[in-house]
């Protein structure tokens, strides 16, 4: 099965019995945020945490297995959504403010997406208005000099 065809079946399952990434989470005790990007497979579970969602969800032994498989990580970016549009339009206006500021703190280097932690709330703002918190936490790499 192709990866988009495991999505959307993977998807179905959960919308069908109404059950939240939160939901999810909470059985395989894994950040929201980390379970949504394995549910989308970009990445995984282990074979145990597999089989607890599968449990949950009731897929069928294709789609479970399917969930503890390496990623491929090739879809992205999708400009034309505009959640994630409005994230790399983020990244486009203040990315050189912040990695002016990162070198500042830091030195030379960069964030690791591999050593990190994604976090997203929900809080109210000053008005009462709902915001969305997104916290990026990533060990930071130095490059070094040879």
């Amino acid at each position: 099965m192709e990866k988009d065809t495991i999505r959307k079946a993977i998807k179905a399952k959960r919308m069908a019995k109404n059950v939240t990434i939160a939901e999810v989470a909470k059985t395989v005790g894994k950040n929201p945020t980390f379970v949504a990007a394995a549910l989308n497979g970009n990445h995984r579970f282990t074979p145990d945490e597999a089989k607890k969602v599968g449990h949950l969800l009731e897929l069928e032994p294709q789609l479970t297995a399917a969930l503890s498989n390496f990623p491929v990580r090739t879809d992205f970016p999708n400009a034309t959504d505009p959640f994630k549009y409005r994230l790399l339009e983020i990244i486009g206006v203040y990315g050189d403010s912040m990695r002016e500021q990162a070198n500042e703190m830091f030195g030379d280097g960069i964030m690791s997406a591999i050593d990190f932690t994604l976090d997203m709330e929900k809080v109210t703002g000053s008005q009462g208005e709902a915001r969305c918190k997104i916290t990026l936490n990533g060990k930071w790499l130095e490059y070094k000099t040879f």
